[in-house]
């Protein structure tokens, strides 16, 4: 009885500190979404929450991307998902304050921004047995590849008389500057898989998957909504409303899975790379920092797209207890090749993994992943990942959470004329993203 109490307030802790985060925090370098996308990695709810772990605990029909040799492993059961996906962005930019020595005082909030963008992914999969033994997996899933969403708005104050002569009180707005840039890319994976099982705690499964991108529109905004006729601290940047069709591509996943024992899992997949150029492309790079740049000499540079989605190599192993400590423990590494596209690096990244589950049977999960950045002058991130889950009969909800935050320095984005600035300006970029699935396997 002491055992469940206990067990009981470690649970309802455990959900206390998943409501904190998920109200009280909100990837970095949504900036350079437009150029570079978002995070590719939109596994499920189940290998988020255990620090995007996708190679060897995707569930549900994310298998058909990520590691369709997993397809198999679900035996005679069949299944349908559904999942929705939600980033919130929370953005702040400032200037440096000096006195009137020169010398540095602070920085100053100027800028923030806060944004959010939704989309669903779903699909079918199912597996059957052959030749008694053996089984054959399939799979349908439909997910985003990538976000080029971004949204920025500032307010630009100055000092203005108001109708009777007199000055306000405190600074009025003279004018909005806007950029915003809305789309992404939607994924359909297709994907089947053979176990070979070759005693029973040892078998080897290879997997195969088809992935094709959907066609969209890319839309590009820049406003400067000027109140007053008279104001000089706005830009003179113009108005651009532009429109751009992105056309569809594909890339082949292979996969497979080799079970050792019954505890350790090992697996390895390859992930081509897939390449969306329009012909009308304008891309400028900052020279002394080697980050995008969205104003070349005053002219608006974002012409069309250039993007790549990274060529990805995976290795991942798992550990299982017994069913007497069901406690597992994951770790797997990605390795992004981008083909010397656009200034990007080849990198890295780290992931581990856990999932405990209590003697109530509620799992409890989490993880952390360690990113090295393909952006030159942007240092690496450290992402938290946390999760639980309920199976009701033949419904299995998961829930999952990833939290980072990062600063990096980057040049005003509308610039006033005579208002020149020696040093970059400060961003600081914190995202939270959560997904919320659910399975129903019959």
């Amino acid at each position: 009885m002491k055992n469940l109490i206990i067990e009981y307030k470690s649970v309802m802790l455990y959900r206390i500190l998943i409501i904190i985060f998920t109200f009280s925090l909100v990837s970095a370098q949504s900036l350079f979404n437009r150029w570079n996308g978002s995070n590719s990695f939109v596994g499920s709810a189940r290998s988020t929450s255990m620090g995007e772990t996708h190679l060897l605990n995707s569930s549900g029909s994310s298998q058909a991307r990520f590691n369709p040799s997993s397809l198999s492993e679900n035996g005679k059961l069949m299944g349908i998902n559904f999942q929705v996906n939600s980033t919130l962005i929370r953005e702040r930019w400032s200037m440096p304050v000096r006195d009137s020595f020169g010398e540095f005082l602070t920085n100053a909030d100027y800028v923030a921004n806060e944004f959010n963008y939704y989309n669903v992914s779903g699909g079918l999969m199912g597996a059957i047995n052959i030749a008694k033994k053996h089984t054959l997996g399939l799979g349908f899933n439909y997910a985003p590849l990538t976000n080029f969403t971004y949204r920025y708005s500032e307010e630009v104050r100055g000092s203005y008389s108001i109708e009777d002569g007199e000055y306000a009180s405190k600074d009025p707005i003279v004018g909005y500057q806007n950029l915003n840039s809305e789309g992404g890319l939607m994924l359909t994976s297709i994907g089947s898989s053979f176990k070979l099982n070759l005693s029973e705690n040892n078998y080897i499964s290879l997997g195969f998957a088809n992935n094709m991108t959907l066609p969209a529109t890319l839309k590009d905004k820049v406003e400067v909504d000027t109140l007053y006729s008279d104001v000089t601290n706005l830009t003179a940047m113009p108005d651009i409303n532009a429109n751009y069709e992105i056309p569809s591509s594909s890339f082949l996943t292979f996969s497979s899975i080799m079970k050792l024992n019954s505890k350790i899992n090992i697996g390895i997949s390859f992930e081509q790379s897939a390449h969306i150029k329009l012909n009308q492309e304008n891309i400028a790079i900052d020279s002394s920092s080697g980050l995008y740049l969205f104003w070349d000499n005053n002219n608006f540079t974002i012409n069309g797209l250039n993007y790549i989605k990274p060529e990805i190599s995976s290795f991942g192993i798992s550990y299982k207890s017994d069913h007497n400590k069901p406690m597992s423990i994951d770790f797997e590494i990605n390795n992004l090749s981008y083909k010397n596209h656009l200034n990007l690096l080849d990198t890295k990244y780290y992931k581990f993994g856990f999932e405990y589950i209590t003697q109530m049977g509620t799992p409890i999960r989490g993880g952390l992943i360690y990113k090295k950045m393909s952006l030159p002058s942007i240092d690496p991130i450290s992402i938290f990942t946390f999760g639980t889950g309920k199976k009701i009969s033949n419904v299995i909800i998961d829930f999952s959470g990833t939290y980072h935050m990062q600063t990096f320095s980057y040049p005003d984005l509308f610039v006033v004329e005579g208002d020149i600035r020696n040093t970059y300006d400060s961003v600081r970029d914190s995202q939270l993203n959560f997904q919320l699935a659910i399975t129903y396997l019959y």
